[in-house]
């Protein structure tokens, strides 16, 4: 997947299907920069994160050299890039939602899909620094991908935020 020049990934049966088009995230109000918002996908409504700010990069869109932007040209499988939509979306923004599977019913925002990958477990390598929501990262045809982990992505999105504590109930005995 790409999002903002970055390759990123995550194990094919972690996917919940294909990638879709979808509209931009509805906002949440006080959310964290990684979370875009919310969207419907096939059904069910998932909240949207910024792989990038995931990563903590302050890496903008576009940011990456022509290498990293080119790499995985070659991947075979069924890729899935975005139309070119003027209308429905302003530079910039990630037109394709994939979402993935587990209880926090999550997606990640990406510009494209390049498609599947076989990667031998002798070719990840562990992050080069400490950051939870990565598994690993690899080479592939000349560029860095960053293996996402999803069960870790929500802590990762929420991380220096404090979720929401239930209110207390009076209750009469």
């Amino acid at each position: 997947m790409r999002a903002g020049g970055q390759a990123f990934a995550v194990r094919a049966d972690e996917a919940d299907g294909p990638a879709q088009r979808c509209p931009r995230p509805t906002p949440l109000p006080h959310a964290p920069r990684a979370v875009l918002g919310v969207v419907c996908v096939r059904g069910r409504m998932r909240t949207v994160l910024d792989p990038l700010a995931l990563m903590g990069d302050g890496a903008e869109p576009g940011a990456a050299d022509g290498a990293e932007r080119d790499a995985a040209r070659g991947v075979e499988a069924q890729g899935v890039e975005a139309p070119h939509d003027e209308t429905a979306h302003d530079e910039g923004a990630r037109p394709l939602v994939v979402a993935l599977r587990g209880d926090e019913q999550l997606a990640l925002a990406v510009e494209r899909v390049e498609g599947f990958v076989r990667v031998p477990a002798e070719a990840l390598a562990p992050p080069p620094r400490p950051a939870p929501p990565l598994r690993a990262t690899l080479e592939h045809e000349g560029a860095r991908v960053h293996v996402l982990d999803p069960s870790q992505l929500f802590d990762a999105a929420m991380r220096g935020t404090e979720r929401r504590r239930p209110r207390a109930v009076n209750r009469k005995s």
